[in-house]
C-alpha cells in the first residue's frame, strides 16, 4: 500500500560510467509505455495523485498513487487490466481502486465519490521508457533498483528521462540508503522529488520547472517521543528543501526556488541547533556542509534580490544613473552546482534516512517533563536574548547586529515548528508580533550588504561614493528603527507561558 522510493537523476556525462558500474546490460529489460490521465482541470494532480495505465511487455496495469505522508512514501494501488479489442489503450476506470487506501484517499479528497470521475478524465501525456531492473540486498533490506531511460511526450513536446530508482521491497530503509550512497558519491547523481507524472504535467502545461514550495507546519503531538518530534520537524524541512533543490539541480535559476531552498535550509539548521538534544542527527562536519550550501545559494541572492532592492532605493534617493552593483570578489557559486554537490547530496540522504528511522519506543513528551521544560526553556532563552540585544542594538557591531537578525529568525522558526503543540492561533499571534522587527532587520541587513559591496568598489567606480554616503546614513536610521521594533518584541504574547493540558 505504501512504497518507499528514492529517485536519483543521472547527469548525461555520468550515464555510461554508471551503466558500466552497475552492469545494467545484464539486468532484466522491460519496455514501458505509460498513459497518464486527469480531469481537464487537473483535479487529481491538484490533490497530489497520479493515475496511469502502463503497458509492461504487452500486459496492461492500472496504478493510482497518492501522498503517503512523507517525501519518500506514496500510497499505491496497482492492478492488472485486460486489453480491449479495437483500442490502443484500455479504458481507464478509477472505481477499480475504490476499496484500496489510495482510492479511499482520492474519494475523500474529491468529496466522497469516484463514480463519475472516469467519464471526466482525458489523457494528459505519455511516457516511453526502457527499464532495466534487478533486486539487491543489503542487510535485511531487499531493494528493487531500476535504471530508466526514455522520454516524456505531451502536446508535441518531448523531454528526456534518465534516472535511477531504488524501491524498498522488504526490510528497513537503512539498506535503501546504504545502496544509494556510493553511487551518488561516485557518479554525481542527485536526489529528485520530480516524478515522471509531474514532468509530464509540466510539459503538457508548457512549463520547464515546477512551482516553488514553501514551508509547511509539522504535525506534532505531545504523545510523540522527543526523537519522533525531531524526525517530524526534519521531514517538514526536507519537504521544503528537496522540491526546490530538485528544480535548481535540474537547471532552474528562478530566484524564488533559490530563496525557498535557503529558507528550508535555515529552518533545518534551526531545528538541528535548537532541538538537536532530542535525538542525534548530524555531526558538526556534516552540519557545516549545510552551512556551505546555504552560503553558496546566498551569493546568488546578494547578486539578485538584494542588489535589486538596494539599487531601487538608491535610485529613488537620486543616485547617478550610471551606478551599478559592484562585481563580487572571487567566483560566485551558481545554484545548480551548489545543490548537486556530492557532499550536500550525501547529507540530504542522511537526513532522509533519519526522518524515516524508527528508534526504540520512548515515553512521549506529555509524560517527559524534561522534554516539555526543554522546549519552553529554548523559546524563553531566544526571546530573552532578542529583547536584550534590541535594547542596545544601535551600539552593536555590524556582525553582532546580523546575529540578532539570525536569532530572531530562529525564534520565529522554532515557534512555527511547535505550533501544533501550543495552538496555531496562539503561535500565529506571537509570530505576527515579531514581524515588524523581522522586516526592519531585513532592510537594515540589505543596506549593510550594499554598503560593504560599494565600499569595495569606491576606487574603481566613482559613482559608488554616492551609495556609500547614502547607505551609511541609512544604516544609522535603520538601526534606530530596528531598536524600536525589537523593543516591542518584549510585549509579544508568549504562547509557551500559557497553561495547557500537555
Amino acid at each position: 500500500m505504501h512504497e518507499v522510493e528514492l529517485k536519483l537523476q543521472v547527469p548525461g556525462e555520468a550515464r555510461a560510467a554508471l551503466e558500466a558500474a552497475l552492469d545494467v546490460a545484464h539486468w532484466q529489460r522491460t519496455a514501458l509505455e505509460a498513459h497518464y490521465f486527469d480531469t481537464a482541470g487537473g483535479q487529481l494532480a491538484a490533490h497530489g495523485f497520479s493515475w496511469r495505465l502502463r503497458k509492461e511487455n504487452g500486459r496492461w496495469k492500472q496504478t493510482l498513487k497518492g501522498d503517503g505522508g512523507h517525501l519518500l512514501q506514496r500510497l499505491e494501488d496497482e492492478l492488472e487490466v485486460e486489453a480491449e479489442a479495437g483500442r490502443a489503450v484500455p479504458r481507464p476506470d478509477v472505481t477499480r481502486h475504490r476499496d484500496s487506501p489510495a482510492g479511499r484517499a482520492l474519494a475523500a479528497a474529491l468529496g466522497g465519490s469516484l463514480d463519475d470521475l472516469s467519464t471526466l478524465v482525458v489523457e494528459q501525456f505519455h511516457t516511453r521508457i526502457e527499464r532495466r531492473t534487478r533486486l539487491m540486498n543489503h542487510g535485511d533490506a531487499q531493494v528493487e533498483v531500476a535504471f530508466d531511460a526514455g522520454s516524456v511526450h505531451a502536446k508535441g513536446q518531448t523531454a528526456p528521462v534518465c534516472e535511477l530508482e531504488l524501491e524498498l521491497k522488504a526490510g528497513a530503509p537503512e539498506g535503501l540508503f546504504a545502496l544509494a550512497r556510493p553511487w551518488v558519491a561516485a557518479h554525481g547523481l542527485w536526489l529528485s522529488t520530480i516524478s515522471k507524472s509531474q514532468r509530464g504535467a509540466l510539459l503538457a502545461a508548457g512549463h520547464t520547472h515546477g512551482p516553488v514550495v514553501k514551508a509547511g507546519v509539522p504535525a506534532l503531538d505531545w504523545s510523540m517521543s522527543p526523537p519522533a518530534l525531531l524526525r517530524a520537524i526534519v521531514a517538514s524541512c526536507l519537504a521544503q528543501i528537496l522540491p526546490n533543490a530538485s528544480e535548481i539541480a535540474a537547471g532552474s535559476v528562478d530566484a524564488d526556488h533559490v530563496h525557498q531552498a535557503r529558507v528550508g535550509l535555515r529552518r533545518l539548521r534551526t531545528a538541528l541547533r535548537e532541538l538537536g538534544e532530542l535525538a542525534p542527527v548530524l555531526d558538526p562536519e556534516r552540519q557545516e556542509v549545510l552551512a556551505t550550501a546555504f552560503s553558496r545559494l546566498g551569493e546568488v541572492r546578494d547578486q539578485e534580490a538584494v542588489s535589486r532592492t538596494v539599487l531601487s532605493r538608491l535610485a529613488e534617493a537620486g543616485a547617478p544613473e550610471e551606478l551599478q552593483w559592484p562585481r563580487p570578489e572571487g567566483e560566485v557559486h551558481q545554484p545548480g552546482p551548489a545543490v548537486r554537490d556530492a557532499a550536500f547530496q550525501a547529507v540530504l540522504l542522511e537526513l532522509l534516512e533519519f526522518s524515516l528511522s524508527e528508534p526504540p519506543p520512548q515515553p512521549g513528551c506529555k509524560r517527559d517533563g524534561a522534554c516539555r521544560k526543554g522546549l519552553r526553556r529554548r523559546l524563553a532563552r531566544l526571546h530573552k536574548q532578542v529583547v536584550h540585544d534590541g535594547e542596545r542594538f544601535t551600539e552593536l557591531s555590524v556582525e553582532h547586529q546580523h546575529r540578532v537578525r539570525k536569532r530572531l529568525k530562529r525564534l520565529r522558526y522554532l515557534s512555527e515548528f511547535l505550533s501544533s503543540l501550543y495552538g496555531t492561533h496562539a503561535v500565529e499571534r506571537y509570530v505576527e508580533a515579531l514581524r515588524p522587527a523581522q522586516d526592519a532587520l531585513g532592510l537594515h541587513n540589505d543596506d549593510a550588504v550594499g554598503l560593504e559591496a560599494f565600499n569595495r568598489a569606491k576606487d574603481t567606480q566613482p559613482q559608488a561614493w554616492f551609495a556609500v554616503g547614502w547607505l551609511s546614513a541609512q544604516q544609522r536610521e535603520t538601526a534606530r528603527e530596528c531598536r524600536r521594533a525589537l523593543r516591542k518584541v518584549a510585549d509579544a504574547p508568549r504562547f509557551w507561558k500559557k497553561k495547557g493540558k500537555h
